[in-house]
């Protein structure tokens, strides 16, 4: 493929799953020679040496800060004359997509990723009509599953969906073995968990995701908790275990795959407007077994991988958290082959080649 400029508009001070998609996306790019640049923010960004270029967009909408965010539209596409001419506007973001997406389709064919199931509620009715027009004007839009295809269907039209899973680079997870667990485990975990059974989860703290189930799963399975990762319900979720020294929290970490091979299982749990967790991926090829609530977007990747379901964290007992430890291992080759991240960034050239026909 011809050298392509490819130029992402994103603004977020949180890092998450979509965050680390664009970080992921905009080094992979480079590494294949091709020009890539963000304009706003994104965690990691800055860290991989990538371009980087302010354009003075406020915060991300959220139910919080929509209301001001409507009111920044007509001065944000102001703004995008700032932005360099490109082959390929990449956008992943609601405030992005729908105040700018038809601006920058005047210049360059734009693209869309869609990481998660569509938003119910007031917010998601407010925004369905301006992203049905937007959509008027993209050129492709990126879905990390059928199941969020599925849902923009009936606003976008099939003609313009298409399906890329999400991915890792499985080199940096791998099941470690016996001695060099045995190592990280010295190195990483508090003395008092080291010789127990230790459960992980590592993600965004949201409350909508219901982080709570994990620390009563791990509770009722008699297994410690690390809980790796910061967010917003970080502060309920310490007070919910006050005082229970089995739960500890780490924060942000930048060595989350010496801690997954530190750990015995995952805990994963998922909002309902989420898509492919890449936490599952990152924790099956750690080879950890991984646990899942029903319900839960995602919970066929935890099928697929050997994992368990269960309805309520009281399912999780401690005969069954034992058991569950004889499938170490049993999904690293499912993720190197459905979820490697050579096919997924092939898959987003051939869509970005598509757009320039």
């Amino acid at each position: 493929m011809s050298r392509l400029t490819i130029t992402m508009v994103s603004v977020s001070d949180s890092a998450g799953g979509a965050e680390a998609h664009t970080v992921a996306l905009g080094q992979g790019m480079r590494d294949r020679g091709h020009d890539v640049v963000l304009y706003g923010r994104c965690p990691g960004w800055d860290e991989h040496s990538l371009t980087r270029r302010e354009i003075g967009l406020g915060p991300k909408w959220s139910r919080r800060t929509m209301a001001t965010g409507l009111l920044r539209v007509p001065i944000e596409r102001h703004r995008t004359r700032t932005i360099a001419d490109s082959s390929i506007y990449h956008l992943q973001f609601k405030r992005e997509q729908i105040a700018l997406t038809a601006p920058l389709s005047r210049r360059a064919p734009v693209v869309w990723t869609e990481h998660g199931r569509w938003m119910g509620g007031p917010a998601g009715r407010l925004l369905l009509a301006g992203y049905a027009r937007a959509a008027e004007h993209v050129s492709r839009v990126v879905c990390v599953s059928a199941a969020v295809a599925s849902d923009l269907e009936p606003v976008v039209g099939r003609d313009k969906l298409v399906v890329v899973p999400n991915s890792i680079d499985t080199r940096r997870y791998a099941a470690p073995s016996a001695p060099a667990r045995a190592a990280l485990r010295r190195q990483l975990l508090p003395s008092h968990l080291q010789d127990r059974r230790v459960a992980v989860l590592a993600a965004r703290l949201h409350a909508a995701k219901r982080h709570d189930r994990a620390i009563a799963a791990a509770t009722a399975s008699g297994s410690a908790l690390l809980v790796v990762g910061d967010g917003p319900d970080r502060e309920r979720l310490e007070r919910l275990s006050a005082g229970n020294t089995d739960v500890h929290f780490t924060g942000h970490r930048e060595d989350v795959p010496d801690l997954l091979a530190a750990s015995d299982f995952y805990l994963y749990c998922g909002a309902e407007t989420d898509g492919t967790p890449t936490c599952v991926l990152e924790a099956t090829a750690a080879g950890l077994p991984v646990v899942a609530f029903r319900g839960d977007p995602g919970t066929e990747l935890v099928a697929r991988c050997g994992g368990l379901v269960v309805e309520d964290p009281s399912e999780l007992t401690a005969e069954r958290a034992s058991a569950m430890l004889e499938l170490r291992g049993g999904g690293v080759a499912y993720v190197e082959q459905q979820h490697g991240r050579e096919s997924w960034l092939d898959g987003y050239e051939r869509i970005f080649g598509e757009c320039l026909r």
